[in-house]
């Protein structure tokens, strides 16, 4: 009797660490994909900005002017951009933010 309840209680342990370990594995899989999605929008900013200064000769001085003449869809609901411009000459500081803290 003894010996099936500490084979019980194994068998529940060993449960437990597979659950936390495919729970750690989900969330560092989530956190990448979040990482990915930031840099996807960063970089398309920066390549309709890089085609503005190709056609136009010129940095644009707002992400704006990106949506209007250049096609740029951001999911402002999902993204706070930071684009700092600095020249009409020099590439502009970019940065995204996953909204609500992330």
């Amino acid at each position: 009797m003894m010996k099936h309840s500490i084979r019980l209680i194994l068998q529940l342990l060993a449960f437990v660490c597979m659950l936390v370990i495919f729970a750690i594995g989900f969330q560092k899989t989530d956190t990448t994909v979040d990482e990915k999605n930031l840099d996807r929008v960063k970089q398309a900013i920066q390549k309709a900005a890089l085609e503005c200064y190709s056609t136009e000769g010129f940095y644009p001085e707002d992400v704006s002017y990106l949506k209007e003449h250049y096609g740029l869809y951001l999911q402002e609901d999902l993204y706070k951009v930071r684009y700092e411009y600095v020249g009409s000459n020099i590439m502009p500081e970019t940065s995204v933010y996953r909204k609500g803290g992330n």
